[in-house]
């Protein structure tokens, strides 16, 4: 059975600033709040972080170890710009992380790929850590807290072929807590379209799971397109460019993340209407 001792750290990213503190305010409805999210293992983009990297493919592809460094220099570069964002809301935030196969890729018999259809597998997160030696989702998270000191913890898998990323969240308590706790993102080594992955895509990702939401249209929400591509045109959570240095994190993904509490009347109606 393999065990997490074996992981190599690959990155630290660290940028330490003094927090400053403000009185909370809750819109009316509990719908409406920056706190409705944080249930999981990556409860706020505050403090500590840790990262645990993974590599799966199946039968028909194979990573290649150049590949893999390519996707951890991405990653490196999508923390460091979350850690400078955060500086704009005087917020402190450190990445570190382990990883499970880079020299040989974890194999899944089978891999369902991401079509942004809603019909992703919800359980690749569990499959995986079983795969190299954790009881579960739990057992996983106890080790994290306990070895590495960290705030929260979530786990990236990093799928040789084409599909559409997606996160997975831990977003309601009545959730099976063994299977879906530890939360995480499916990150795909091309888009469908055959483009490589990007740092933008990365980063919008785990945004994801601290509570950020899409805010462009999708099969989920129907929006005002026009309005959100005034408010957010530069957004991170709108758009996915290249050089992720063109991007922000807007406030209103500021607010939702835990980043500031000082919401504005207009944030109700884009929290209504879009989807994480």
């Amino acid at each position: 059975m393999m065990r997490h001792s074996l992981a190599i750290v690959i990155f630290i990213v660290s940028i330490a600033i003094i927090s400053i503190g403000c009185s909370k305010i809750s819109f009316a409805k509990d719908s409406y709040s920056n706190k409705q999210y944080q249930l999981g293992s990556a409860r706020s983009l505050i403090g500590n972080i840790y990262t645990l990297s993974c590599f799966v493919s199946d039968s028909n592809n194979t990573w290649t170890y150049a590949e893999k460094m390519q996707v951890f220099n991405k990653l490196h570069n999508a923390n460091k710009w979350i850690t400078i964002q955060a500086l704009k809301y005087n917020k402190r935030v450190s990445f570190s992380g382990g990883n499970f196969g880079l020299k040989e890729d974890i194999k899944l018999d089978y891999i369902k790929y991401g079509t942004g259809t809603r019909n992703e597998d919800i359980n690749l997160i569990t499959t995986v850590l079983r795969k190299i030696g954790y009881a579960g989702s739990l057992s996983y998270y106890e080790w994290a807290v306990n070895t590495t000191n960290c705030d929260n913890t979530f786990v990236l898998i990093f799928v040789k072929g084409k599909g559409v990323n997606y996160a997975l969240a831990y977003e309601d308590e009545k959730m099976n807590k063994e299977r879906y706790f530890v939360e995480g993102c499916v990150l795909y080594s091309h888009f469908s379209n055959g483009i490589l992955l990007n740092e933008s895509s990365i980063a919008h990702e785990i945004l994801h799971l601290f509570g950020a939401r899409d805010l462009y249209e999708t099969f989920r929400q129907k929006s005002d397109s026009e309005e959100m591509a005034r408010r957010f045109h530069n957004s991170i959570m709108h758009k996915n460019l290249h050089n992720i240095n063109d991007l922000i994190i807007d406030e209103l993904t500021a607010f939702l993340i835990g980043w500031h509490n000082r919401p504005k009347n207009w944030y109700e109606k884009f929290v209504s209407s879009v989807s994480r």
